[in-house]
């Protein structure tokens, strides 16, 4: 009995929901004044020493916003080439993983990654002492691709040497043209992509689990 195949860019319900918000949040930072579209930037995106002043109550009067930095960063972003590079990336690794572990799991999966890629900024913070603001999906979509790579090989060790060699060059050698800025946030990648493979399994065996005892997926 043949077995019809979804095409891989059907996309899913959550993730099309994430891309429009992030597009939503783009759209309405382009119609803003400039100032504010970079007020707006600064104070989302996530810095670690302003989230460790707010952690420690001196960020007032913006303590709550930073206080949710580790999320908001992720629906931020430099512009339109670093939006669209992302959101291609979300649809590539977000819909087979939203397929696999439902809707509720899915969102667990990619908060969690962004949280990571939050947490690895703010460690390599504690070591080198550079400050900077990070914005963009690519440390939960990286998490995500961790999250692929598990389910598709078992042999990944070569990948994620390769990964994270490349991601600590271009963080530090920079991308061309972009100057002396450190376009590249390498850190919330590898933490991101870690979090996504190590995180899987543990998902997908709880998907499994509700299945196999009558459970819808959330």
């Amino acid at each position: 009995m043949s077995q019809t195949s979804q095409p891989v860019f059907n996309a899913t319900p959550v993730v099309l929901a994430l891309i429009a918000i992030n597009a939503g949040v783009h759209a309405v930072r382009l119609v803003l004044p400039e100032q504010w579209s970079m007020i707006a930037g600064t104070l989302g995106g996530f810095s670690p020493p302003w989230f460790l002043a707010a952690v420690m109550g001196e960020g007032a009067p913006y303590t709550l916003i930073l206080l949710a930095s580790p999320l908001t960063y992720a629906f931020l972003h430099a512009d339109l080439l670093h939006l669209a590079l992302n959101m291609a990336f979300l649809l590539a690794f977000g819909t087979p993983m939203e397929r696999r572990l439902g809707r509720g799991r899915f969102l667990g999966l990619y908060f969690a990654c962004a949280l990571c890629g939050a947490g690895a900024s703010l460690a390599l913070f504690s070591y080198s002492h550079e400050q900077t603001i990070m914005v963009g999906a690519s440390g939960a979509i990286s998490g995500l691709f961790g999250a692929v790579l598990r389910l598709t090989t078992r042999r990944a060790l070569l990948v994620i040497a390769i990964f994270i060699g490349s991601n600590v060059v271009l963080g530090y050698t920079g991308v061309p043209g972009t100057g002396e800025v450190r376009s590249i946030a390498w850190e919330a990648h590898i933490g991101g992509f870690l979090a996504g493979f190590v995180l899987f399994p543990l998902l997908d065996g709880l998907n499994r689990h509700g299945r196999r005892f009558g459970r819808g997926n959330s």
